[in-house]
């Protein structure tokens, strides 16, 4: 048997609901804890209670990628809020107008709204996900009780990340304003990347933007208190496995932990090794939750 590589302090595995929602603008809200829309990109929106898990979808994808971890959380009696991000779910067109403040500003709408309604808000985040989730955990602080980056993508393929660069300063954006990918998402399954709904074009001057999220994820990570967990795919094309030792050297708190799973690619939720990647996640931020709990209920008996 091939197994996943696992670095980093060792946690251990793993009230009531509130039957309250919240508005978050762009998303649509289940109409009860149970049931999930049929639109596979629409946004989600569960209620429960006290924990809050807050799913982030990468770039040009939609929140379809992160509904592995969403519906686990979700029976774990978890609020779960997978919001779609400004101009993802629509069109590369609409893609084109926006930039990396847009996606950062609607996550960290989302993550307020959770933040209002519940005493513990974690953070999940793929691909672009995770570099918000990253820039989220620094602005919001103890805010964030727990935090996992699914293959953070500190740098891209070498093609890619070159592109995104010239973009910033050269109008090639002007003569080639949308991309076609090639090959779909980075999936290894070919019948889940069929089912994806993804852009299979690009807006390059949008897309370059998220040279910005890479640079304040380079210089926010060092400065984290709160436990982290870094998953990434050995086989990823997207975002190099090496993103994963990058990610996890830049961390400087106790809890950190690191997985890398051997036969992977770039969309974690979603691959041949969804399962152990989604129980991995939840797993680490049960015992941040249990282990809350405990020192709670230690306080409440020294104050008796």
């Amino acid at each position: 048997m091939v197994k996943r590589t696992v670095t980093g302090s060792a946690l251990a595995a793993l009230s009531a609901p509130r039957r309250t929602c919240y508005p978050l603008g762009l998303m649509t809200a289940a109409p009860d804890n149970t049931k999930w829309t049929s639109d596979p990109g629409a946004p989600v929106c569960v209620v429960g209670g006290p924990e809050a898990l807050l799913c982030l979808h990468g770039l040009t994808s939609s929140p379809y990628e992160m509904l592995p971890l969403a519906r686990a959380a979700q029976e774990r009696g978890w609020a779960v809020s997978v919001p779609r991000l400004v101009g993802h779910g629509t069109s590369p067109e609409a893609l084109a107008h926006t930039c990396w403040s847009d996606w950062l500003g609607a996550a960290r709408r989302a993550f307020d709204a959770l933040a209002r309604q519940h005493e513990r808000v974690f953070v999940a985040g793929l691909s672009m996900g995770a570099l918000i989730a990253a820039s989220l955990a620094h602005e919001r602080g103890a805010r964030v009780a727990g935090l996992v980056l699914m293959a953070t993508p500190l740098t891209l393929d070498f093609k890619t990340q070159q592109a995104f660069h010239l973009a910033r300063f050269f109008p090639f954006a002007d003569m080639l304003p949308l991309i076609r990918k090639k090959g779909g998402p980075d999936v290894s399954d070919p019948g889940v990347a069929a089912a994806m709904p993804s852009y299979d074009r690009v807006p390059l001057a949008a897309a370059a933007t998220l040279v910005e999220g890479q640079r304040a994820a380079r210089a926010r990570l060092p400065t984290l208190r709160v436990p982290t967990l870094v998953q990434h795919g050995r086989n990823d094309h997207v975002a190099p496995v090496e993103n994963a030792d990058a990610t996890f050297d830049l961390l400087r708190m106790a809890q950190r932990r690191k997985v890398v799973y051997p036969r992977s690619w770039h969309i974690l939720p979603l691959d041949v090794e969804s399962h152990a990647v989604v129980e991995d996640a939840l797993g680490f931020l049960d015992a941040l939750a249990e282990g809350r709990d405990a020192r709670r209920a230690h306080l409440r008996e020294d104050l008796e």
